[in-house]
């Protein structure tokens, strides 16, 4: 009876896309229609590799002169032969081989994600991230509240939610053959729901003590978690390549921070202001450092008037 060997064409992402079963002594690999197994990759020699065994029973694969090579996994070092093992992909041309006897012990299969487990979770977060934002525009509140100024978060966030969901999970369909929705969601809520406390946070601790920095360069927070988010459900997409995409993302972010600071420097210049404190305005009970006192405040009333004295002087002066 002859032998059983299953050679697997592999994505990028390590998914396969096909699976030969071929038996025999030897199998052959090329583009050329004699071989076992026909590849119709333009960078493949018409007879690119050979699949046998060695004197001591030992599966190998060997580069048959082609001018392109054989390479092991992403190694960029050609190889001319090389023992199997089942688990490093082959690369020829570019294509991704796969070569396994049946005697390969698979990994145990996945048990199935209960949905009655994560809709709970789900739900929690999704309805915690619309009360946050709904809190905070009431928070905001100097007039008669109206249900208008609430449905911005109300029905824009969750629309916003899942066409960020949707878009990540066609992403993932497209790359890794599952959409992964449920994770998506995940992710995507607990995101929002931690940018929420996050933005809520910053306000108050800017009210409340008066920090300027924390009104003036939120939008750096805003960039480093947006590309956090994106890192997260990149994982979801592959797990390869994890330190190239953070550090695409981060530099990406770095860029945006720095654009954003340039734009808004030159606002405020053009327009001679300062940004304040906080762009919400809060309860006074929230206020945790002292008011100023009526001297203090009006001695300042006085330099400033002091100042525009001598720059109506010196413009006087100047015509």
């Amino acid at each position: 009876m002859d032998e059983v060997i299953w050679v697997e064409i592999l994505t990028r992402q390590m998914a396969v896309t096909a699976r030969h079963r071929c038996t025999g002594a030897e199998i052959r690999i090329g583009r050329s229609y004699t071989n076992d197994i026909v590849l119709d990759d333009p960078l493949v020699a018409a007879e690119h590799l050979r699949i046998a065994r060695d004197a001591n029973g030992a599966l190998i694969a060997e580069d048959l002169g082609s001018a392109n090579g054989t390479f092991v996994g992403r190694s960029r070092k050609r190889t001319q032969r090389v023992v199997i093992d089942g688990e490093e992909p082959l690369r020829v041309g570019n294509t991704l081989l796969r070569i396994r006897e049946p005697s390969y012990a698979i990994a145990p299969e996945r048990e199935v994600q209960r949905l009655h487990v994560a809709v709970p979770v789900i739900g929690a977060l999704g309805l915690a991230a619309i009360l946050l934002p709904a809190l905070s525009q009431w928070l905001n509140e100097t007039t008669e509240p109206r249900f208008s100024n609430y449905l911005p978060a109300l029905l824009g966030v969750p629309a916003l939610a899942l066409v960020w969901v949707a878009g990540w999970a066609l992403l993932c369909r497209v790359f890794s053959s599952q959409a992964r929705f449920e994770r998506n969601l995940f992710i995507a809520l607990a995101g929002l729901l931690a940018y929420s406390l996050l933005v809520m946070v910053s306000h108050f601790m800017a009210f409340a003590f008066s920090w300027r920095p924390l009104a003036t360069y939120q939008y750096v927070g805003n960039w480093l978690f947006l590309a956090a988010l994106c890192f997260f459900h990149l994982r979801e997409i592959s797990a390869a390549h994890l330190p190239v995409k953070a550090g695409i993302l981060v530099a990406l972010a770095g860029l945006s921070i720095v654009a954003e600071t340039i734009i808004q420097s030159d606002t405020n210049a053009n327009a001679n202001v300062q940004r304040s404190y906080s762009f919400l305005l809060m309860p006074p009970s929230l206020r945790l450092v002292p008011a100023k006192s009526d001297s203090a405040f009006f001695a300042g009333i006085e330099k400033l008037k002091q100042r525009l004295d001598q720059d109506r002087a010196d413009s006087t002066a100047e015509e």
